[in-house]
């Protein structure tokens, strides 16, 4: 018990307090971690080819691949074919492997750049049955999320894709890949997109 000696208006008055602790007054609740969390905080370098462990960072078709991207203190992926003289570039970003419950959810945060077209395209896929290597052999399962308005106005705004629901998969292993489509010669089709704050929570 702590003790504090008030004055007010010039008369003395005692009076007493409780310090708050989790086991007097208040009890925080349980801490429940996220089953992924990437915000791509761990590599330094712009423009350097993401590298995390866990991650596959793969191209079917040109060279480009998932980048580390860096604006003043904000750090994201990001992918675009700009400049990349190749006709064709895919490129996936896979997750490390995840356990779902019930109820879980994943978010993230998009944005796009000079992107017209929705040719020039970002997609989100699952799969229960890549085997951590072989990107293109797995079957894979287009989720859908909120994707950010092709509108020059907001280039480079990051905007939520909401709450995904996973629960078809619960009690499975998954994988979540973000694939890009785009062009190093079409230059309709050689927009930029970024990812961020990757995770999944359990939300009922």
């Amino acid at each position: 018990m702590k003790k504090t000696i008030l004055f007010l208006l010039g008369v003395m008055v005692m009076t007493s307090f409780t310090a708050c602790s989790p086991e007097e007054d208040i009890k925080n609740p349980d801490f429940q971690p996220y089953k992924l969390f990437e915000d791509f905080t761990s590599n330094t370098t712009d423009g350097a080819v993401i590298n995390l462990a866990g991650w596959t960072n793969f191209a079917e078709a040109g060279t480009v691949k998932w980048n580390q991207g860096i604006y003043y203190s904000d750090k994201y992926a990001e992918f675009t074919s700009f400049q990349s003289g190749q006709a064709v570039n895919i490129a996936w970003l896979v997750s490390p492997k995840i356990n779902v419950e019930s109820n879980s959810k994943l978010a993230f945060d998009v944005a796009q750049a000079y992107v017209s077209t929705a040719a020039n395209s970002i997609e989100l896929l699952v799969s229960t049955d890549f085997d951590g290597t072989n990107v293109t052999a797995a079957n894979w399962t287009v989720l859908n999320f909120t994707k950010p308005p092709l509108n020059f106005d907001t280039n480079f705004d990051f905007f939520s894709a909401g709450l995904i629901d996973l629960s078809a998969y619960a009690s499975k292993d998954v994988y979540l890949a973000f694939k890009v489509k785009g062009s190093g010669t079409n230059t309709t089709l050689d927009g930029t997109y970024e990812i961020d704050n990757v995770r999944i929570i359990n939300k009922n």
